[in-house]
């Protein structure tokens, strides 16, 4: 049987075990980054915009579930926990009886295989309703969109109109705006809406934000020089 003093050194023991899982379960958890939007980016009413988030881990396996709070905005109820984790938010354009909001906190909730959780936060900015989209278009004189060999890389041209007559640039994923080509094997977009030539063929680029959207005929002529 254990003496009073041998209880003493086992209990001891027991409260510094204890104590060393508590350490370990209030170790911080892996940091995430906000990749976009930008905290402040201005929006405009009816646009969309990505939200990415990039675990410093590139462990797939260490996120179970992700929640994104984004009230006055929709697109990102329901998440897949994936790297980079990302979704489409929609600001309302004021119009079926809904408001524009000023402004959309975003907050991101993640959590991990362990059981531990972590949150980040950003926020976008809303243009007034007399900012809001009106019409998508692209340039004339990309129609189509020509490249002379592999690799080649061009720019694709995104200009939104709102309801007071201002022109902005929505090129790239940040701006809101998506991108889908019907022959992948000929061309890619990157994220900042760059288009780079991957094979000979022809393909179509759909660009779209929000409800608007255009679309290019793209062609690769390898070997021909074209303008």
């Amino acid at each position: 049987m254990a003496t009073t003093t041998e209880k003493m050194k086992i209990k001891r023991c027991n409260l510094r075990l204890i104590a060393l899982t508590t350490l370990v379960i209030s170790v911080p958890v892996l940091p995430f980054t906000i990749e976009s939007p930008r905290s402040g980016e201005q929006v405009m009413p009816g646009q969309s915009v990505w939200l990415i988030v990039q675990p410093d881990s590139s462990a797939e396996a260490e996120l179970r579930a992700v929640q994104v709070l984004a009230p006055g905005a929709s697109g990102c109820e329901k998440v897949q926990a994936t790297v980079p984790i990302q979704c489409q938010l929609t600001i309302p354009d004021g119009s079926n009886k809904t408001t524009a909001p000023l402004a959309v906190d975003i907050r991101v909730h993640v959590t991990y295989a362990n059981g531990m959780q972590g949150s980040a936060s950003t926020y976008i900015n809303v243009a007034s309703v007399s900012e809001a989209l009106t019409a998508l278009r692209g340039n004339p004189r990309e129609r189509p969109l020509m490249f002379d060999a592999i690799g080649q890389e061009k720019d694709l041209t995104v200009l939104g109109w709102t309801v007071d007559g201002a022109t902005r640039d929505l090129r790239g994923r940040s701006k809101g705006t998506l991108y889908s080509v019907s022959n992948p094997a000929v061309v890619k977009v990157r994220e900042d809406g760059r288009v780079i030539a991957q094979a000979a063929g022809a393909a179509t680029i759909t660009v779209q934000n929000g409800s608007l959207f255009f679309e290019v005929p793209v062609i690769v002529c390898v070997g021909v020089k074209v303008r």
